[in-house]
């Protein structure tokens, strides 16, 4: 899955998202920066549903809807193909 990131952006370990190609900043929340190094690390939907639902209070169906929605503003702003 790794694949789908932007190689032109970088994430600090405080959340700080830097976009190179465009100029554009960004910050990410803890759930938010912890979805995105996720993807760094290459892992699938699974496994990063999997990691939210034991890193973070939430269940399964409410973590899906808030991934896909977290995807879907990631690729309205261009993050993520």
């Amino acid at each position: 899955m790794s694949n789908i990131l932007k190689t032109e952006v970088t994430v600090t370990e405080s959340g700080f998202l830097f976009d190179h190609s465009t100029g554009l900043t960004y910050s990410l929340n803890p759930t938010g920066h912890f979805i995105f190094q996720q993807l760094q690390e290459g892992k699938t939907v699974g496994d990063i549903l999997g990691q939210i639902t034991e890193e973070f209070t939430v269940n399964e169906d409410t973590a899906r809807k808030d991934l896909e929605d977290y995807f879907r503003q990631l690729r309205e702003m261009g993050l993520i193909e």
